[in-house]
């Protein structure tokens, strides 16, 4: 049953991680005030913040129309 634990402690920090990585590359599109409270939201409570910030935010796939992320710049 322990490994059931790390299992998930390990998809917590992934979540985490992932969602600092995103706010970072997403920077230019947020205010200073939008950005210092999303960092701060996810570093203070980091389950609640991250699950908070991907579901508002969404996820950053690169399917977008970002020039350079692998998109082809159309929306279906």
């Amino acid at each position: 049953m322990a490994w059931f634990w790390w299992l998930i402690f390990v998809v917590i920090v992934f979540v985490w991680i992932a969602s600092v990585v995103d706010i970072i590359r997403r920077r230019h599109t947020f205010s200073r005030g939008a950005l210092f409270a999303w960092i701060l939201l996810v570093i203070i409570i980091p389950v609640i913040g991250s699950l908070l910030y991907l579901i508002v935010n969404g996820t950053s796939s690169g399917r977008g129309g970002e020039p350079g992320m692998g998109g082809s710049g159309r929306s279906f």
